[in-house]
């Protein structure tokens, strides 16, 4: 069992600090009546994070590619999914494109800083 919380304490941490910042940036966003969509920017961030751990955890178990030649390849599969979902908001929603890439970015960089740090902690561990 202790084991087992081991393993999931990277994601409860990632699962309060993406609230936390949620929270934070709703407010703000409220605030300075900006209106952008927070709850799709923070669920496609959380979710990218999180299938790339999980990902790269297995890798780690299974050693099926590279560890290098992996985190590269996610990276890229994770800036196509990322080119995506800006299209989509910009083709079908009836947001300023601008001001989605001003919101987007700084929970990127804050949730891949984590993802960076978590991997680096699990490659620590080898």
């Amino acid at each position: 069992m202790n084991n087992f919380l081991k393993e999931i304490k990277g994601f409860i941490v990632l699962s309060v600090l993406v609230l936390a910042a949620f929270l934070i940036h709703q407010y703000l966003c409220d605030r300075f009546t900006i209106n952008v969509p927070l709850k799709s920017i923070y669920l496609f961030n959380y979710f990218a994070v999180t299938v790339f751990l999980i990902i790269s955890k297995a890798n780690l178990i299974y050693k099926v590619i590279n560890i290098l030649t992996f985190f590269i390849l996610l990276t890229l599969i994770k800036m196509l999914a990322t080119l995506v979902f800006f299209l989509y908001l910009d083709n079908y929603l009836d947001y300023e494109i601008t001001l989605i890439v001003y919101n987007f970015f700084p929970v990127y960089f804050l949730l891949l800083s984590f993802e960076v740090n978590n991997l680096k902690k699990s490659l620590n561990n080898i």
